[in-house]
């Protein structure tokens, strides 16, 4: 009944995954107001969340907003590895031998209901992740949304590529002969999607409705700090199989606590064959190496860089590198991190700008965007978590110790939560040629490190260096020159790292489009998984043939 319901939004998105081009499947969410937000959290204070397999076990959530200091006081019942191992193989069978157009449908149902529901579920995302609500309604509300869709148009379109049956002939020395075959979808087997704590949504979605759609249970474990969003995408998921006459717990909510972290024991079950990882670059590296029988999906980190060569018009391009340094406190995977100023400075129409003015002009932004509270509020948000403010607080300090210090990261006044866990981007400088050091990976959060370099080919050769290390999800180039540009691709992609050049308008530089951009490739050490290609769809199912001899047509 469902896939009916939302056949032609299904076929739309397909279409839409073949041509690449602009278009979206949800229409905007209004973001709630202070008022409609506190009512949201109100409402589930003290609550309880069944949303797995019975167990007695209960777990109070350490989830704190970022924005007001208060806990959340939400507890889930928490089953065992081994409860939750068991509901999910209880539940195998039937959503096994359901059609593909019934798993797709609830899939589609379960999105459409989540984006009725998209102000309840941005208020909640902003109080856990520190998203801003404006953020919450966009990023982790219609564009996860969107990449979910993807994900499930693409499963739909890989599982109906081959036909349910056929009558196939050909003839055999003086006679012909028929067979009737049968193809059939069989999944591989239980799956866990374990999702991160700053944007768990909009690579949770893609990854839950693709095993859904192929037919594959899911335990969904939500970082232990921030889980309320994800428990209720679960619970829509799990009220839709139920209408649908599926089992529930063909997707259950598996909660934790960082003292006692479970994500190991469940990827290293035999009953579980499929892993969908988006977190740290040590847990992912650590599943990649020691789950060889399952299938494991990871999307981690890198260091994004930013190749300042030349531009049209040097406020613009500082003023959109400032709000993507700026952009929710630096936690995303697309945040650009270290940035390469040449020696000579970077050529503009009006002409060269001196490397001392480039700094400046960079500073003057940052500092114009954290001096307007509204505005430092729409799109720093919050930090998610207090170890990410240490760490900033210890990077601070090494800098200030070493000189290399450009900017503090002081804390912008937001409008309505002055106890905001809030701060602008710590900017340093470095020259690797003086004995400069870069720090190792991902510094996450806002963290800005501007380095010193002789010249482009030499900012390209050191940064291609790093992803080859380190990583990365995106990286940016800024340069008026079409011949060089093209050159920096191909530099980027034989180190499997995606570029962005001149990025200048009211669109994040950090924006992924759904649909169109392919996110992390694969092909570096920031990640195995592509949002979405078919690799990320193909090996959750197989297809099954029997075939029997019949008479000739």
């Amino acid at each position: 009944m469902f896939f009916e319901t939302h056949l032609e939004l299904l076929r739309a998105a397909a279409e839409a995954n073949r041509t690449r081009v602009a278009w979206t499947g949800y229409a905007p969410i209004t973001p709630p107001d202070l008022a409609q937000a506190d009512a949201v959290l109100a409402a589930f204070d003290g609550a309880t969340l069944t949303l797995s397999s019975p167990t007695d076990s209960v777990i109070t959530a350490d989830e704190i907003s970022p924005y007001t200091g208060k806990a959340l006081n939400v507890s889930y019942h928490a089953p065992s590895v081994d409860e939750a191992l068991t509901g999910a193989a209880a539940a195998a069978r039937a959503l096994r031998d359901a059609d593909i157009e019934r798993r797709v449908g609830v899939c589609l149902e379960a999105l459409h209901r989540i984006h009725q529901r998209g102000e309840e579920f941005a208020a909640v995302t902003a109080h856990t992740t520190g998203q801003s609500l404006n953020m919450a309604c966009s990023g982790s509300g219609t564009n996860a949304l969107d990449r979910g869709l993807e994900a499930v148009a693409m499963a739909w379109s890989a599982m109906t590529r081959v036909p349910g049956q056929v009558t196939w002939q050909q003839r055999f020395g003086k006679s012909d002969v028929a067979l009737r075959k049968r193809f059939r979808v069989r999944p591989l087997g239980t799956a866990l999607v374990v999702a991160c704590a700053s944007f768990p949504a909009w690579n949770a979605y893609p990854a839950i409705l693709a095993n859904l759609a192929t037919g594959n249970p899911v335990l969904v474990k939500p970082h232990p700090r921030s889980v309320l969003a994800t428990a209720l995408a679960v619970g829509v998921i799990r009220e839709v199989m139920t209408e649908a006459r599926l089992p529930a717990d063909a997707v259950q909510l598996v909660v934790d606590t960082a003292e006692a972290p479970v994500a190991g024991q469940l990827a290293t079950s035999p009953e579980v064959r499929i892993v969908d990882f988006t977190g740290s670059p040590t847990f992912g590296s650590w599943l990649e190496r020691n789950v060889p029988n399952t299938l494991v999906f990871t999307e981690t980190a890198g260091v994004n860089t930013v190749v300042l060569d030349s531009v049209s018009d040097l406020s613009a391009a500082m003023r959109t590198l400032a709000g993507g340094l700026s952009l929710f406190s630096g936690q995303m995977c697309t945040t650009p991190q270290n940035i390469y100023i040449p020696d000579a400075g970077v050529r503009t129409d009006a002409g060269m700008v001196a490397r001392d003015d480039v700094v400046t002009a960079l500073l003057s932004a940052i500092d114009d965007l954290a001096a307007a509270p509204r505005r430092a509020a729409a799109v720093c948000g919050a930090l998610q978590s207090e170890a990410t403010l240490h760490s900033i607080t210890s990077l601070t300090d090494a800098a200030e110790s070493d000189g290399t210090l450009l900017r503090r990261p002081v804390p912008y006044v937001h409008p309505d939560y002055p106890q905001a866990r809030a701060v602008t981007p710590l900017v340093v400088r470095v020259d690797p040629r003086q004995g400069d050091t870069l720090p190792d990976g991902e510094q996450f959060g806002p963290v800005a490190f501007l380095v010193d370099c002789a010249d482009t080919v030499s900012a390209v050769a050191h940064a291609t260096a790093s992803i080859r290390g380190h990583g990365a999800i995106s990286s940016y180039l800024y340069c008026t020159d079409d011949a060089v540009i093209d050159e920096v691709a191909d530099a980027y992609a034989d180190v499997g790292a995606s570029l962005s050049a001149n990025l200048v308008s009211s669109m994040p530089m950090q924006f992924a489009a759904a649909y169109s951009d392919y996110h992390v490739t694969g092909l570096n050490p920031a990640g195995n998984a592509t949002l979405t290609d078919d690799s990320f769809i193909a090996g959750r199912f197989r297809i099954v043939q029997d075939r029997r001899q019949v008479e000739g047509a």
